[in-house]
Order: structure tokens, then sequence, then C-alpha cells
């Protein structure tokens, strides 16, 4: 370790966590090498917070470690088990138990949780940190081996709680977004054409989201006398029980289809209008299809029609990922997420992700014209996001006795100013 390298990163921190990034900042320009991670165990520490989303983001990191990585040793981490499985994810997973049985197993602090597995990680990750500020004094009650130097994080998408060691995402400081190649099985749900809509309830403007969309692909579609809309369940429940939402659904569709269905989870077929004069024109809301494993979902992207609306973090990444050249993305803004949107705007561009009231369709333009190439110059996150883990595997390498000074100087100071000036005094060691 190069102690005038080290004195620099420390003298321009500034703030007191900057000094945690120094462990891997001294080796972020070397060449790694099979040496560098030969019988190192790497922990994802993953504790989802509903849906979906977290674990299919653990799981991805999972996958491009193991193939950046041949042969290192990978363990998954979890509160949530059964949703791995669910996922059909192979591979060591450990379960991570609550402390009180009868609480809950989603968005737990680490200090409520214990770990029962003998393995001694060398390298530990939360993927991904949630809705707080990750702070590494809870997680050393689950795993007390644990320190700065051998803990990392990784933020949501833009997410709102740094520091975080790799903060994914889109924009300035990014290491970009988790684009996959994927191995889909071909779906035999749905029959072309379709739309196909994935959006959360509960968040502000779902409805009008909803209703942007669909207004969009009513004009735009109609061409097809008969038409699905694959949707969510909770749209299904407002079609069949909230009058306010069926009466705003019929003076959309109805100047373009005279006839309007909906099929339910108990496929049952359920005339919101019908019209028997005119039969040959239909539109169907298809709420018998969601969910589905990723795979089958995937595929079910990529046979819809081009214009497609989902949300969240995983979802508008497996469109880009597998059907970026031919789709337009229409995207659920959440209020958590207006950065992620915000940047998405800037840097793809694509102006309709500026605003909650266009980012679900409009009706000015049917296409977004996007330079997929020159963004994933900036955002492949297997790019940037191997960079950074090359340089934590080769750190964890080279540690020597320099190492636990250092370590022990930051962790015992409590303020910036008086950890960077023990830190000089490492040269007269």
């Amino acid at each position: 370790m190069s102690l005038e390298k080290i004195i620099e990163l420390s003298n321009h921190s500034k703030y007191y966590e900057d000094l945690y990034d120094i462990f891997w900042k001294l080796y972020e320009h070397e060449t790694i090498q099979p040496r560098h991670y030969k019988g190192i165990r790497v922990g994802l520490f993953n504790i989802p917070c509903a849906g979906f989303g977290d674990v299919i983001l653990c799981k991805s990191f999972y996958d491009f470690i193991k193939k950046w990585y041949r042969g290192i040793n990978v363990t998954i981490c979890t509160t949530a088990p059964e949703k791995y499985n669910d996922l059909g994810v192979k591979g060591q997973i450990l379960t991570l138990k609550t402390k009180n049985k009868k609480g809950p197993n989603e968005c737990i602090d680490f200090d409520k949780l214990k770990y029962t597995s003998n393995i001694k990680f060398d390298i530990m990750i939360v993927v991904p940190v949630i809705n707080k500020t990750f702070e590494i004094k809870k997680f050393k009650k689950l795993i007390p081996f644990a320190n700065v130097f051998n803990t990392f994080t990784m933020s949501e998408y833009n997410g709102q709680f740094p520091p975080n060691t790799f903060p994914i995402g889109v924009g300035k400081g990014q290491l970009g977004m988790m684009i996959n190649d994927f191995k889909y099985k071909q779906q035999t749900l749905m029959k072309k054409p379709y739309a196909l809509v994935y959006i959360a309830e509960g968040i502000g403007h779902a409805n009008y989201c909803f209703y942007a969309y669909l207004e969009m692909v009513c004009k735009k579609y109609k061409k097809y006398k008969k038409f699905e809309i694959v949707i969510p369940a909770w749209i299904s429940e407002d079609l069949m029980y909230y009058p306010v939402f069926i009466r705003k659904v019929k003076s959309i569709v109805s100047p373009h289809y005279k006839n309007i269905m909906l099929v339910t989870k108990e496929n049952e077929d359920v005339p919101i209008v019908l019209d028997v004069k005119h039969t040959s024109s239909v539109l169907t809301f298809r709420a018998d299809i969601l969910p589905q494993k990723r795979e089958i979902f995937i595929s079910l992207m990529k046979d819809s029609v081009p214009d497609i609306l989902v949300t969240g973090d995983q979802s508008i990444t497996d469109v880009i990922s597998c059907c970026k050249n031919h789709k337009t993305i229409w995207y659920q803004i959440a209020p958590w997420k207006k950065g992620f949107a915000d940047s998405m705007f800037t840097e793809l561009p694509n102006k309709y992700y500026k605003s909650f009231k266009t980012s679900c369709g409009s009706l000015k333009s049917f296409t977004v014209d996007i330079e997929w190439k020159e963004f994933f110059k900036q955002y492949d996150f297997g790019i940037h996001g191997k960079r950074r883990m090359d340089s934590i595997l080769i750190a964890n390498y080279e540690k020597d006795d320099t190492t636990d000074k250092l370590l022990t100087m930051i962790e015992k100071s409590r303020y910036l100013d008086s950890a960077q000036t023990k830190i000089k005094k490492l040269r007269n060691d």
C-alpha cells in the first residue's frame, strides 16, 4: 500500500464517510488477475421491501459477479428465500431469520435479524440499501466481523440515501443500469396484437397514468378491430367496482371500440360495454395473465406492441435489456423515483420523462428516437460496476498491516479532521 496515496486520498475527502473508500480507491486503476479472487467468499445481503424488484436486483448482481469472476464463491443471504425459488434462482442461498419470530421479514433493520451460518465472508455487499442510510453499527449486530473495509453497499437506482459503494442508476456519479442478455422462455399465453401495462397501485397518479396510456394506444392501434391489453390485478378490481374509474375508461375507449370486455383471474368474461351489433370491434382487458415468472414476463414484453407501460427500476431495465430497439417505453414515475426519471429525461434524452403528465403516454408523438449505443457507453453497469468490483477484490487481496492501522484510525475517530490528522502520522510509523 502506498502511504502517500493513502494520505492524498484522505486529504481529498470531503466527508467522514469518504474515508471508507480509500480501501478500494487505491486500486481503481489496477488490472484484476485470477489470484485476486481465488478462494474469496462474497456475501450479498438482500432484505427485500415489497415486491420482487429488490430480489431481482440482487439476483442480477449475483449473475454479474459469477460471470465476471469464474469460480468465485458467492452466497445470497436473504429474509425471502421463497422469492428466489419463485424466480428459479439456483445457487447458494442462506436464510436470515428475525429475532422476533412473529415480526415481519421484509423492510427490516439488520439488528433485528440473526445470522446462523458459520461462513465467514471476506466481502459483504448490501443489495440494495432501501429507504434509509446504511449504518455499519446495525450491520455489525448481525455480522460481528463486519467493518467499513469489508462491507459495501449498493443503492437503488438513483438512491436517495448515500453514500453507496455501488451507486447505480443514471446521471453524474452513477454506475449505470443492470442491462442483461436474456434467455427467456417463449410465452404461449397471449396472441398478438396486445399491449402490456405493469404499473403500481397506491402511487398518487396511478389512475391518471393508466388513462394517458389507454388513450394513446386506443388511438394508435384502433386499426386492430380486436385488441387486448394485459393489466395488473388492481386495475381489474377498479374496472369491476369503482364507478368513477369505469366511466373514465368507457369515455376513453368508446370512440374506438364498440365493445369492452374484462377477463378476470377466474377466467370470467365481464362485459363493461356490450354492443351485440358490432361484435368485431372489441377491446379486452386481460387481468388473468399477470404475475408470471420473470422469463415468461420478458417474453410477454417482447411480443407486445411497441408501446409498453411499466414502473420500477427492474421493469424498465428489463424492457431496455430485451427490447430497446423496438419499444417505446412509457414509465410511471413514483414520487421517490423522480430523481431517476429526471436523469433519464436528460441522459437518454427522453422529453416525456420530464413530468408524470407525459411519461405514461402522449398523443403528441408516437415514437421516441433514442441513441442507445451512446447511452450504454456511459451507463452500462456491466462495464462500470465491474471496475468498482475489481478494485474491491484487489484491495482485499493486497490488505496488510497498514490496512489494519488505517481501519483502526478511521473507526476510532469521530470526525473527519481527527481521522485525517491520524492518517498523516502513518508516515512516521
